[in-house]
């Protein structure tokens, strides 16, 4: 309401002037050299006005000029800049797929539109990856390495390129930049333990485990497996070099990191010596964790000892801790039949019928009927059983499957690190068959 009455007073007051210069139009002289114009004061003012937006339409004009280059090229860039983003879109989309050509084409078209940036340079990267194209994979990952913003994704992708082309040496060399360029990095830690295990390198192996477990982290059981397992592999290198006492003390230390860890269990005890201190732990890994390989590291603590004593000293060992266990009644059955002790064997044996029928009791039954008996047919009968009976336990590898009967920290077949257990598995129907096969054969039936 106040606007529109400030409008009216204004256009009321142009009003009033106009009139009165109608009504006194005036006279006005200019004179420069020899000329001279008359004309009314409001032909004056009106020539004045229209000059007055003549030079301010020029003003603005001028103006434009000077910022419309800025401007059209402040819009070509932001096209450029909207096609190259969309270029990247497309090839991680392609990349995410698995489409090396549009990767190929989507990072072309990135690198015409957005040369040199770090995105631009990512999807290069990845395409040529994709497209299994070594040289420019390490060219587009080197120059990521030469900007700070992606020099650690830059190392990691010529670490994983190095690790390809079985490169470890380098891998590592690598990784130990990216460690340098941001310390404490998951991932970097975690390249840094591989390819020490990898090269072999346990000391370093052990060193990034712990570093990368901290708190709660550090007390997880398969961390603590992880470094009793390398304290071991540190241990085994020691006895490689004579030096028993320093491999006593890091077997000991895998020892209580993991009570259950059967390799170091069973090689303590055979450097173990001969004492009170021995005995607790022969006792409390029997146990904890009956096994054959622990079994036969006990026996072999006496070095010439006839199969009676054995036997003796098995009984007292295998009864008084563990007697119901499988592998107790498994090694005393094996113990009595080496010392003749027949009932004792069909004892314990019949135990293991009832219990754990496995391949290695019907033939440590068959055994049994030939020793004692001399009797060829009950033998062949327990043979003959073999074919169903359940697989006796052995390290299995969970990466591949592979069967062995030692334990190895890593898996001849696929490589991969502390992947075997200590399990039994059925046989397969197809083996079933060729055992059969080769049981009738060998038995005439």
């Amino acid at each position: 309401m106040i606007r529109s009455l400030y409008l009216f007073a204004l256009l009321a007051v142009v009003a009033f002037g106009a009139v009165w210069l109608a009504d006194n139009p005036g006279n006005v002289s200019l004179r420069w050299n020899d000329y001279v114009v008359q004309t009314t004061l409001v032909v004056l003012l009106g020539a004045t006005a229209l000059l007055s937006v003549m030079v301010s339409v020029l003003f603005l004009v001028y103006r434009w000029l000077r910022k419309s280059p800025g401007k059209l090229g402040g819009l070509f860039a932001s096209r450029r800049r909207s096609r190259g983003l969309d270029a990247i879109s497309h090839g991680m989309v392609a990349i995410a797929s698995g489409n090396p050509d549009d990767a190929r084409r989507a990072a072309i078209e990135a690198e015409k539109h957005l040369s040199g940036e770090p995105m631009t340079l990512l999807l290069a990267a990845q395409a040529a990856e994709l497209n299994r194209d070594e040289r420019a994979t390490g060219i587009y990952y080197t120059k990521m390495t030469e900007k700070p913003e992606t020099r650690l994704l830059g190392l990691r992708g010529l670490v994983n390129q190095a690790k390809r082309n079985n490169e470890y040496q380098k891998a590592l060399e690598l990784a130990l930049q990216a460690d340098q360029e941001k310390p404490g990095t998951d991932w970097v830690l975690k390249e840094l333990f591989d390819l020490s295990l990898q090269l072999k390198d346990f000391d370093g192996a052990l060193k990034y485990l712990e570093r990368s477990g901290k708190g709660k982290a550090a007390k997880d059981p398969a961390r603590l497996h992880l470094k009793a397992i390398l304290e071991y592999e540190r241990a085994i290198r020691r006895l490689d070099a004579s030096d028993v006492q320093q491999a006593q003390a890091l077997l000991q230390r895998a020892h209580d990191l993991d009570p259950d860890f059967v390799p170091a269990t069973a090689k303590l005890i055979s450097l173990s010596d001969d004492g009170r201190r021995r005995e607790k732990l022969i006792s409390a890994a029997w146990r904890q964790t009956p096994h054959p390989d622990v079994a036969l590291a006990i026996k072999r603590l006496v070095p010439v000892e006839s199969e009676a004593d054995w036997y003796a000293r098995a009984k007292k060992l295998f009864l008084s801790t563990n007697p119901d266990h499988r592998e107790s009644l498994i090694e005393l059955a094996k113990a009595a039949l080496a010392a003749r002790e027949w009932g004792d064997a069909r004892k314990y044996l019949n135990a293991l019928l009832e219990s754990d029928p496995s391949v290695s009791v019907y033939r440590l039954l068959a055994d049994l009927e030939e020793k004692a008996n001399a009797d060829a047919a009950a033998a062949r009968n327990w043979i003959q059983k073999i074919p169903e009976a359940k697989a006796d336990p052995e390290w299995h590898c969970d990466h591949c499957g592979r069967i062995q009967r030692k334990w190895t920290s890593r898996c001849g077949s696929c490589n991969s690190f502390d992947s075997f257990e200590w399990k039994s598995t059925d046989v397969d129907l197809e083996d079933q068959l060729i055992e059969a096969q080769v049981v009738k054969e060998l038995t005439g039936n």
